[in-house]
């Protein structure tokens, strides 16, 4: 009789006893009760969340703002952002909210978002128009940065919001060869 090879294991040989017990083990994981997986976040050994038919969310947005807001307060990020008018708290914001934010004309929109950081550039930068490059260089690389973090591709409010800086940065350096 030939030598069989536990393939899971060493090169041992194992007897054909032995193989037959392995076979006929139960594992040792059991799923929960009902089917549904389980995931638990932040460490607690307790299930915090079904995920299966069960699941009851108002709207899949409110589990994903939930999440957001989570990862933000665990890295030690506000929930608020200040946008100089108001208060915006991220853990209460609604998608209608959202929508107003991101807007053309809305805080996170391409105009307030782009003056913002070209206010920051130019003044970061001393004022000075003869760093004009360094400016937009080390804003091509905070986009890069961003753009890797996102898997490779930003959202088209980003690609706006990156062409409107740009521009905006032109007409501050042409203002000075008047």
């Amino acid at each position: 009789m030939a030598q069989q090879i536990d393939p899971t294991g060493s090169a041992k040989p194992l007897n054909a006893p032995l193989q037959e017990e392995k076979a006929q083990r139960k594992p040792t994981h059991q799923a929960p009760a009902g089917g549904a997986d389980r995931v638990s976040l932040g460490g607690s050994k307790k299930a915090e969340a079904t995920y299966g038919p069960g699941l009851k969310v108002a709207e899949p947005y409110d589990l994903l703002r939930q999440l957001v807001v989570k990862t933000l307060l665990d890295q030690g990020a506000a929930s608020t952002v200040d946008t100089g008018s108001g208060i915006i708290d991220l853990a209460t914001l609604t998608p209608e909210e959202a929508q107003v934010l991101v807007a053309d004309d809305g805080y996170f929109g391409v105009e307030q978002t782009s003056d913002r950081i070209v206010e920051f550039a130019i003044n970061g930068f001393g004022n000075d128009p003869n760093k004009i490059q360094q400016m937009k260089d080390s804003i091509d690389k905070g986009f890069k940065e961003a753009q890797q973090a996102f898997g490779g591709a930003l959202p088209e409010i980003s690609q706006k919001t990156y062409e409107a800086i740009m521009e905006k940065l032109d007409t501050f350096a042409a203002s000075f060869d008047q």
